[in-house]
C-alpha cells in the first residue's frame, strides 16, 4: 500500500499542518482586498505570505541566510523539510525521489531576474530544491494545471510501485506575481470579495500562496500501521476532451475519475468529499453534475478556497493534507464564505463544521486543458473496519503491481527546425525562405483544423505530431475514448508563450493582458488540444525535466499502462518549443493485449 509518513503545510495562515488546521477550525483566513497588488491597475482578493515570516522560517533551516533562493523555492524547502523531519528519512539516499507540483514556478523572473537565466525553468527550481537535501536523483516536475498537486501524488504512487523507490517527497508550491494575477484578471475570473464556493451568488475565485509536502512510502506486506496514517487508496486522471479553458457541462472527465477510484470501494460510506470548489460559475456547476451522476449527492461536500484562495499547483497537496487533518479529528470542515448553495445539481455543502465517524474521503480537482483528477484517501484506524466492501487484495490493486506490459510502437514522429520525419521517412523539409515553419507543415500534410492557427507554438508542434501519428489509425473521432491517454514532457514548459504574455503586461503604457495568450501559459494545454482534437478521454499528464533520458519514454509507458489497465493506446513524447527552437519526438503506443 501507499501511505504517508510525514506532511507539512506552509501558508499565510500558519507554518505547520496542524497549525493550519487549527486556524481553519477557528474560521480564519488571510484573504485580503488589495487595491493594486503587484502594481496592477485592478483590485484583487488574495492570500499572500508575510515575507519576514517566510525568511525567518527558512533561515532557521539554513544558517547562511535566504539569499540564493526565490520565494517559491524557500516555501517549498520549508514544507519539504518539515515533512521529511516528521517522516524521519534520509532524503539524500537514492531510494528517495522528489516530485514538484507547480504551474508557474518562478515565472515572475521574466520581469526581473537577478539569478542565472535558466532559473525561470521549472526543472531548475526542482533541481535546486532536491539539491538542498543532497538528493542524487533527477526530480520530476508535474505541471498539469490546477490538478498538478493530485497528479503529483498519483505520480508518486506509480513511481513507488514501478520504479523501485522506497520514498517519494511530493511538494506542491506556488507564489503569486503580476503575471499570474493579471492572467486570471484577463479571464474576468477573480472576485473582488471573499470567494463563495458553490453559493448561488458566487462571483469568481480568489488566489493564494502556499507550499505543502507529503512523504509517501510503500509496503506490500501486511504491516501494522500507526493509527491516523493517511493511505492513498486510489487515484485517477481523466481528460474531458471538451475545451482548454472550460469544463464539460456534463462533468464527463471528473465522473470517469470518480468511477475509476470507486472501483472496488464503497463510496456510499464516505465521510466527505473535498471538492475543487473554486467559486467560479462553471467549475462549481460541473462538479455538482459529476457528483450527482456518481450518486454521491447526499455526501457532505466542502471547499478550502475560502480559507486559502486557489493555490494552483499547491492546492491538491494542501487540501489533501488538511482533509486528512480533519478526518483524523473526526471533523468535516465548513465551506467558508458559502451561505446559500446554488449549483446546477444540488449538493450537500458543508455550511458548518460538523462531526463524522467516517474514515475515508474523496479529493476532487479539475483544471484547464480538460484535466480532472480524483483521489480516494483513508485514515487508518486499527479497530475500525475499512469502508471498502472489497477484500484487501482488491483494494491494494488500486495501484496494481503488474508485470511489465507488452507494448508495441504503432508510429513515431519527429519534428525539428528543418525536417518532419514519420516512421523513419522524411516527409517535409523546410524551405530556404520559410518564415512560418509550423504553418507550412500544416499545409504540407493537408491538415484541416482551423483552430490550429489560434494555438501557441508548443500546441501547434504537438498537434501536428499527433495528427501524423494518427493519420493511418482507424477510430471513431467523434466519440470520447477513455481507453486512450496523452502523456507528454519537455524542458521549457510553456516559456515560449510565457515570454509572449509577459510582453503584454511589461510596461504600463502598453499593458494589455490577453486571455487568448494567457490560456496557453500552461504547458499541459498541449495535451488538452490533442485530447479535444482526437476525443481522448483517458489520462492526460505533463512533466517537465532538464533533458530526455534514453529510457524515460519506455519507463513512462510501462508505468502508464500498468497503472491504467483499461488503456489500449497512449500518445507519449517529448514536445518542446523554446526561443524559436522546435524539438518533438512523439510515439503512439499500443498494448499488445488490446
Amino acid at each position: 500500500m501507499i501511505y504517508s509518513i510525514g506532511d507539512s503545510i506552509i501558508s499565510p495562515l500558519a507554518m505547520t499542518s496542524h497549525g493550519n488546521f487549527e486556524a481553519v477550525l477557528r474560521g480564519e483566513s488571510r484573504l485580503q482586498y488589495y487595491e493594486h497588488a503587484f502594481g496592477l491597475p485592478e483590485p484583487s482578493f488574495l492570500s499572500l505570505f508575510d515575507e519576514e515570516r517566510l525568511d525567518q522560517a527558512f533561515s532557521a533551516l539554513w544558517d547562511c541566510g535566504t539569499a540564493g533562493y526565490t520565494r517559491m523555492e524557500k516555501a517549498a524547502i520549508i514544507a519539504a523539510s518539515q515533512a521529511i523531519r516528521e517522516a524521519n528519512i534520509a532524503a539524500d539516499r537514492d531510494n528517495v525521489i522528489f516530485i514538484l507540483s507547480t504551474t508557474k514556478g518562478n515565472v515572475d523572473l521574466l520581469e526581473n531576474n537577478p539569478y542565472e537565466p535558466e532559473r525561470v525553468y521549472l526543472w531548475r527550481s526542482a533541481q535546486l530544491i532536491a539539491e538542498f537535501f543532497d538528493n542524487p536523483n533527477t526530480p520530476v516536475v508535474v505541471s498539469n494545471a490546477c490538478i498538478s498537486g493530485c497528479a503529483a501524488q498519483i505520480t508518486a504512487a506509480n513511481l513507488l510501485r514501478h520504479d523501485g523507490y522506497k520514498y517519494a517527497v511530493v511538494i506542491g508550491a506556488e507564489t503569486l506575481s503580476k503575471f499570474i494575477v493579471s492572467g486570471f484578471q484577463s479571464f474576468k475570473a477573480l472576485s473582488k470579495e471573499r470567494c463563495k464556493p458553490f453559493d448561488a451568488n458566487r462571483c469568481g475565485l480568489n488566489l493564494g500562496e502556499a507550499a505543502a509536502a507529503i512523504v509517501y512510502t510503500i509496503d506490500e506486506d501486511d504491516i501494522l500501521l500507526p493509527d491516523n496514517t493517511m493511505i492513498l487508496r486510489a487515484g485517477a486522471i481523466n481528460n474531458d476532451a471538451n475545451h482548454i479553458s472550460g469544463p464539460s457541462r456534463t462533468g464527463e472527465g471528473l465522473l470517469r475519475s470518480i468511477r475509476k477510484v470507486s472501483d472496488g470501494h464503497d463510496l456510499s460510506r464516505l465521510a466527505f468529499i473535498n471538492a475543487h470548489g473554486t467559486a467560479t460559475l462553471y467549475n462549481d456547476d460541473m462538479e455538482s453534475v459529476a457528483v450527482n451522476r456518481a450518486g454521491l449527492q447526499d455526501t457532505p461536500v466542502n471547499s478550502m478556497k475560502g480559507y486559502f484562495g486557489h493555490t494552483l499547483g499547491a492546492a491538491g497537496v494542501l487540501e489533501t493534507i488538511l482533509s486528512h487533518q480533519a478526518i483524523k479529528h473526526h471533523t468535516i470542515l465548513k465551506t467558508l464564505g458559502t451561505e446559500q448553495p446554488g449549483t446546477t445539481q444540488s449538493l450537500n455543502v458543508s455550511l458548518q463544521t460538523q462531526p463524522t465517524n467516517g474514515n475515508t474521503f474523496l479529493k476532487l480537482i479539475s483544471g484547464f486543458g480538460g484535466s480532472n483528477a480524483a483521489l480516494l484517501m483513508e485514515n487508518h484506524i486499527s479497530n475500525i473496519t475499512t469502508n471498502d466492501s472489497s477484500s484487501t487484495e482488491t483494494r491494494l490493486a488500486a495501484f496494481p503491481q503488474q508485470e511489465k506490459p507488452t507494448i508495441s510502437v504503432i508510429s513515431e514522429c519527429q519534428i525539428n527546425d528543418d525536417t518532419v520525419v514519420l516512421n523513419g521517412k522524411t516527409i517535409v523539409t523546410r524551405g530556404a525562405q520559410c518564415d512560418s515553419w509550423l504553418a507550412d507543415i500544416y499545409h504540407a500534410i493537408g491538415m484541416q483544423y482551423p483552430k490550429f492557427f489560434k494555438m501557441d507554438n508548443l500546441c501547434k508542434a504537438g498537434t501536428l505530431a499527433a495528427e501524423l501519428l494518427l493519420k493511418d489509425v482507424n477510430f471513431d473521432r467523434e466519440t470520447v475514448k477513455p481507453d486512450w491517454a496523452v502523456v507528454l514532457m519537455n524542458q521549457a514548459s510553456s516559456l515560449d508563450d510565457d515570454r509572449h504574455y509577459q510582453a503584454t503586461i511589461q510596461d504600463a503604457d502598453s499593458y494589455y493582458p490577453s486571455p487568448a495568450i494567457f490560456v496557453y501559459t500552461l504547458a499541459n494545454i498541449v495535451t488538452g488540444e490533442i485530447a479535444i482534437r482526437h476525443k481522448i478521454g483517458g489520462e492526460s499528464s505533463f512533466y517537465v525535466l532538464p533533458a530526455l533520458p534514453p529510457d524515460l519514454m519506455q519507463k513512462t509507458m510501462n508505468q502508464c499502462f500498468a497503472a491504467n489497465p483499461e488503456l489500449t493506446h497512449i500518445i507519449c513524447g517529448w514536445v518542446d518549443y523554446d526561443e524559436g527552437k522546435c524539438d518533438v519526438r512523439m510515439f503512439l503506443y499500443q498494448s499488445v493485449e488490446s
